[in-house]
């Protein structure tokens, strides 16, 4: 398979490896200490979807990279801190930017439809874990 794309792509695409390793590192970390069996399955699983994600992406750039661990380590703190429901929003609200870029990089690389599918639904189950808490939250208070 040919994995040449141009160079304003291969930019995009080192800046994305990047962050799905650190967001597999992130969701990893949170799903230690999350609340609920089934938060953690659903936590681990977007932590290994993350990672093929990255591994997608290393086909383009040849590069092995590493989690930014001041990245990890301050969702990690902001999850202890916070709740992990707080640092999910937060880590969340930075993808709607990606959105653009996939965008982009549908013209070049096939697979980035997939990928730009996969975190809908992260999104998508993250949303669903985030309501269930208010729910539990708000039945709690009632």
């Amino acid at each position: 398979m040919n994995h040449s794309v141009s160079a304003a792509s291969l930019a995009i695409i080192k800046r994305m490896q990047q962050s799905e390793l650190t967001e597999s590192y992130i969701y990893e970390a949170i799903s230690k200490f999350a609340k609920g069996d089934e938060n953690k399955k659903v936590l681990q699983r977007l932590a290994k979807e993350e990672r093929a994600h990255y591994e997608i992406w290393k086909k383009y750039t040849g590069e092995e990279m590493k989690p930014e661990a001041g990245k990890v380590l301050k969702y990690k703190l902001i999850a202890r801190i916070f709740g992990f429901t707080f640092a999910v929003k937060l880590m969340e609200r930075g993808e709607e930017n990606a959105q653009d870029e996939y965008a982009l990089l549908a013209k070049e690389v096939e697979e980035s439809v997939f990928i730009r599918q996969q975190e809908e639904e992260h999104e998508k189950a993250l949303l669903d874990m985030l309501d269930e808490e208010r729910l539990q939250y708000v039945g709690s208070m009632v």
